[in-house]
């Protein structure tokens, strides 16, 4: 009996529809087929299968650089690459099976498939050339330049402020603005910190948007206020 031999189109919508049903677990949008990303993971896959170089740059190139060839504009980019083999081969399910259980038991490429700074991906399948069956499988996910934002925040107040987005803490000084250019909608919190005898409080938690200025002003008893404004331009 001759070794199993799979539908590599209907290979590579399985690992999208097995990447979609993970993140939609953990509360994540599902993640819309592109086909820009679609033409380099292909492309990217055939030639690590005609190669035999297993590696993010075996082409000589990095995955930003692959989509940008394939035309594809983006504000982030992340790459998960998979080489299975087996003697038997595989049938379609087992082969889209392999490749996400393998990228789900290994952290960053997990931490790629739920990454919440990309909205859109493409998938390719290859087979070596060889007796023995080998498939190399790329998940190619972005997230479009178009869905990028910028915002301001200033502050004019008499006093520092701290806040937080994108998952890290900010010092803001009076008199200081900072330009933040972002890939995905964080919440933006800003608070007044506390002193010896006294407890921060918070001034603001809202979902940062793109162009908007958000400016620390000296309230009515002096403590900061938010004022948010839109601006026509990037800040």
């Amino acid at each position: 009996m001759g070794a199993l031999v799979p539908d590599l189109p209907k290979v590579e919508q399985h690992i999208v529809d097995m990447t979609n049903q993970v993140r939609q677990e953990k509360n994540l949008p599902a993640l819309k087929v592109d086909a820009m990303l679609s033409k380099a993971a292909r492309a990217f896959a055939q030639s690590v299968a005609n190669s035999g170089k297993f590696s993010h740059t075996a082409d000589g190139r990095t995955p930003a650089q692959r989509a940008e060839a394939a035309g594809y504009k983006h504000c982030d980019i992340a790459e998960n690459l998979a080489m299975d083999e087996n003697a038997a081969g595989y049938d379609t399910g087992a082969l889209a099976l392999q490749a996400i259980a393998g990228w789900m038991n290994s952290p960053p490429h997990r931490a790629n498939i739920l990454r919440a700074s990309i909205s859109e991906i493409g998938v390719g399948v290859a087979r070596a050339p060889g007796a023995k069956p080998k498939f190399i499988s790329v998940e190619l996910f972005g997230q479009p330049a178009a869905k990028s934002l910028t915002f301001k925040i200033r502050n004019v107040a008499k006093v520092a402020v701290t806040y937080a987005f994108g998952g890290k803490s900010y010092d803001l000084k009076p008199g200081v603005s900072v330009v933040h250019t972002s890939c995905s909608q964080d919440q933006l919190v800003i608070s007044q910190p506390g002193g010896i005898f006294s407890s921060g409080s918070e001034i603001a938690r809202i979902t940062a948007e793109n162009k908007k200025l958000y400016t620390l002003k000296a309230g009515a008893n002096g403590a900061p206020t938010l004022d948010i404004a839109t601006r026509s331009t990037t800040p």
